[in-house]
């Protein structure tokens, strides 16, 4: 598995070498982005506009009976005249579980989780055959207030991203590679494969959606391979009323394989995007 997280590092690295230097027209690039800076639903990965949003993810966990419910607060915003894109996400985080089974939670506590942040640009467009090529660069903090709120680690994330625009959607699978450059005394290592296979649906009318982001998760240094399937329906605000760029989501999920870390969760959201 060393190995196999190595290769795949270096692949990306290569991806990342070779489309760095691939032609976008400034003129096709400006084109898109005004495309798609009229979508205000926050859901296409390379869509550059200000947006903020707020959500909240009770999860039923698959250990000691448990549970974590987690308060996450979101902020994006273009720089760099709109060639880069800065996420930063921080939680409040809370979780119970009973490790013995007997009936009392060794495990129960509430305060600020893991920050994370993230710097995403577009590497190549092409409208014509409607695809697109982006990578970035993410920073995992080590930011918990308790030690089980977090992982413990400092860790970094290059990723890439295949876009490929539909008729009333798109497709867009992603692959990180995630790695520990510090951790705390006793914790373990961060060494993961993450795979996303993000597909978005949209309505006729362009004011509501169907999203689903199945991701596969190797991890390296536990030696173990689970998957979690997401799937969201989002409404547009403007649909009842005068608020534009405001949307909200009901997002459920489930967690697939043997090693899983989940079992079910559930997460409400709103977003304003475009501000």
């Amino acid at each position: 598995m060393k190995k196999l997280s190595i290769t795949l590092l270096i692949a990306v690295a290569t991806c990342f070498a070779s489309l760095a230097f691939a032609p976008v027209s400034i003129a096709q690039e400006e084109d898109a982005q005004e495309k798609m800076q009229a979508d205000k639903t926050g859901t296409n990965p390379i869509n550059f506009a200000t947006d903020f949003r707020v959500y909240n993810n009770y999860t039923w966990l698959n250990f000691g009976d448990g549970s974590a419910n987690v308060l996450t607060a979101e902020y994006r915003t273009p720089f760099l005249d709109g060639k880069w894109q800065w996420r930063v996400r921080a939680r409040f985080t809370g979780i119970e579980a009973d490790l013995n089974n007997d009936g009392i939670d060794e495990i129960n506590e509430t305060g600020f989780g893991d920050m994370d942040m993230r710097f995403l640009t577009i590497l190549s467009l092409n409208m014509e055959q409607k695809t697109a090529w982006a990578a970035g660069l993410e920073v995992f903090l080590n930011t918990a207030s308790e030690d089980t709120l977090g992982l413990g680690t400092t860790a970094l994330g290059p990723q890439l991203f295949y876009v490929k625009f539909l008729p009333r959607g798109l497709f867009a699978p992603g692959l990180q590679y995630k790695f520990s450059i510090d951790e705390d005394a006793g914790r373990a290592k961060t060494d993961q494969i993450l795979i996303d296979l993000n597909y978005l649906r949209m309505a006729a009318d362009k004011q509501s959606w169907f999203f689903t982001d199945p991701q596969i998760v190797i991890d390296n240094e536990t030696n173990t391979e689970f998957a979690i399937v997401d799937l969201e329906w989002g409404w547009m605000m403007s649909k009842w009323t005068e608020l534009k760029g405001h949307s909200f989501y009901v997002r459920p999920s489930i967690g697939v394989g043997a090693e899983r870390l989940t079992d079910y969760s559930i997460e409400v959201g709103y977003k304003i995007v475009g501000f």
